[in-house]
Formats: C-alpha cells, structure tokens, sequence
C-alpha cells in the first residue's frame, strides 16, 4: 500500500473538532492515466517561473507517499456561539465576481491582465509593499474582482485545467461528461450537506488557501469546512452559485488596480451567474481567444480519454504558442 503527504497546513484555530483524514492508495491506481493526462496538458514540463504566487502543490513519493486533508467542524454551543464564522456577514471578507482572465504576465511594460477576448489590461500593484508577481511570460490565471467599490484584482496563478475549466463553467460550456467539480457537488449533495460559502482567506509563505464552507441539509447547526487550493474553491462555488469572498487585507496587500479606465472589465458573478458584460470585443481573431478555444478541446478530450484527439489539440497548442513567440520576438 502506498500513500502520499499533502502539503502542511495551519490548523484553523478555536474549532471543536479537528480531524486529518488519511486516504491510502493501492498500488499505482490511476497512475497511468494521470501520466497521460499530464503529458498531454503540458503539466509534466511546465516551468513555473511565477513562483511566489504559484499554489502548492503535492510532493510525491515513489516510496512514501501520504494524503493529508484537513478539516474542521461546528456546532452552535447553548449561546449559539460558532467554532468559526461560516456568516456571509463578515466584515473581515468582501464579495467578489470573477472577471474574465485567462493569463496574466509581468515584464519590462508592467503588469497585464489578459482577458478571454484577447484584451490586456495595464495595472499597477495597490500595495507597493505587499506581495508581487515576479517578472514572468504568459501564466494561467484566476482573477478576482472586489465587489464594495474598491475596484481591487486579486489575480491568482494556477494551473492550465483549473482555468480553462473555470472559464468553460462560467460560459456555461456542455461538457460531455462530468468535470471532478461536478462530482465533487454531487458528492456534497449525496451525503446531505450544501456549499455554502467559499473564501480566500490568506497567503501562507508562497500559496493562497481558500476556505470551503458546507453545512448539513436541514440542520444549519452541522458545519464543516476545508482547506483548499483557490482554484479547486472557486470551481466548486461556480458550480454551486455561491459566493465567493476574499479577505480585506489580503485584497489591500496583494490587490492590483487598472490603470485608466476600467470600463472595459467584464466580470461575473458566481451566485446569479450573470455575465456583466461593460464592453465587447472587436470580434477580430486573436491568439488568447484560439489558445482558449484549444486549451478547452483538448480538455474535454482528456476527460474523456480520447488521446489521439488530445494530442492533436495538443500540437496545434504548441504550434500557436510558437508562432506568438515568434511575432513577439520580431516585434
């Protein structure tokens, strides 16, 4: 029997019941299969250069391999006190909407948010002490708008998948078969509870951790929470429409505003799943809307095992990819 060890986490404090689930694997399960997924998303050879921003990820052992899961549960006490604030009304967090992003870079020009349309939008860090992305290419991103008028981003680095699959959830894009967040939600429901929230709620070191909310079907006195990857969160929360807040000072610390106008962001909410959409793109063609249309296909193809059709969305990814380095470099 082999196992793997998550990453460490801080335990949430004052909770009344702490548990660290461990889920033991037999054998290499699945381990051809994520080989081949990985080989055709790229994830085997990715460079991550972006590292202060970048989520943490698993160490795997051939030998030794552990999963930890924290979690944490609640229950009212006789002053109907809670172990944690599972309240939309905290005034420590803020509502936000998720702008349509798929990449976001740092070079000599700045930082550039780069939308689904094709736009980049020039923005300069609210905080010049605060966390900040090191200099680095084109990098799959999660993007977060403040909804109390502050017109803060919070822009998250995350894997190719996560993005391209948050992008196809919030386009309402049909996908064959089920997403893992799909059954995930499904999970959720099977067992009597519902999502109820889902909140970045700080930066540890190098890695956001986002914060799942459920309670039980009936009985709002059951509560459990976990500690997830943001990217895995905001999934799920698209998916459920609930809401999805972000912790003031973390917003203020590594918030980026637009430089100029900002009228041409299009965000959306996760709960009424209603796109705003303030301005509309030009209709002409233009390499982020091919790379996510190619990134998409080749997705849905993975998830459903068709490798021969991956690996050509795969080499024409690849090819794109090299002709944008190519006019960039002429340029």
């Amino acid at each position: 029997m082999s196992t793997f060890q998550g990453p460490v986490i801080c335990p949430t404090a004052c909770v009344k019941q702490d548990c660290v689930l461990a889920a033991p694997l037999k054998g290499n399960l699945n381990s051809i299969s994520n080989s081949l997924k990985n080989r055709f998303l790229g994830l085997a050879k990715q460079n991550y250069r972006a590292r202060n921003f970048t989520e943490s990820s698993l160490k795997l052992s051939s030998r030794h391999m552990r999963l930890g899961v924290r979690c944490s549960s609640s229950m009212s006490s006789n002053n109907g006190s809670m172990a944690e604030n599972f309240s939309e009304n905290d005034e420590d967090y803020v509502n936000s909407s998720i702008v349509e992003a798929v990449e976001v870079k740092r070079g000599a020009d700045g930082f550039s948010i780069i939308m689904r349309d094709g736009r980049q939008i020039k923005c300069v860090h609210n905080n010049p002490d605060g966390g900040q992305l090191p200099e680095c290419a084109p990098t799959p991103a999660i993007v977060l708008k403040m909804e109390d008028g502050s017109d803060l981003l919070l822009p998250m680095i995350v894997l190719e998948m996560p993005s391209a699959m948050l992008m196809a959830a919030v386009r309402n894009v049909k996908v064959p078969r089920p997403t893992v967040y799909q059954i995930l939600k499904d999970m959720i429901e099977k067992m009597g509870y519902e999502v109820n929230l889902v909140r970045v709620t700080r930066r540890v070191h190098e890695a956001y951790l986002a914060q799942l909310y459920l309670n039980k079907i009936g009985d709002e006195t059951q509560r459990v929470s976990f500690d997830l990857r943001p990217s895995d969160a905001i999934n799920i929360a698209v998916r459920c429409k609930v809401p999805i807040q972000v912790n003031k000072h973390l917003a203020f610390c590594d918030g980026v505003r637009i430089i100029g106008d900002n009228s041409k962001l299009s965000s959306r909410n996760s709960c009424s799943g209603m796109v705003k959409e303030l301005d509309r793109p030009d209709g002409k063609p233009c390499f982020p809307t091919k790379e996510f249309d190619l990134v998409r296909n080749m997705t849905v193809a993975v998830d459903e095992e068709r490798y021969v059709d991956a690996a050509q969305w795969r080499d024409e990814l690849n090819q794109l990819r090299s002709q944008r380095r190519d006019q960039t470099k002429q340029v």
